[in-house]
C-alpha cells in the first residue's frame, strides 16, 4: 500500500512538472516570437 502512494505520488508531481515545463517552454517560445 505504502509503495503503491509513494510510487503514485511521485508520478502525478512528475506529471506536473512536465506539464509546467511544457507550459513555461510555449509561453518562452511565444514571448521570443518564434513558432
Amino acid at each position: 500500500m505504502m509503495v503503491t502512494e509513494i510510487g503514485f505520488v511521485s508520478l502525478l508531481v512528475a506529471g506536473l512538472g512536465a506539464l509546467a515545463g511544457g507550459l513555461v517552454y510555449l509561453a518562452v517560445r511565444i514571448s521570443r516570437g518564434r513558432w
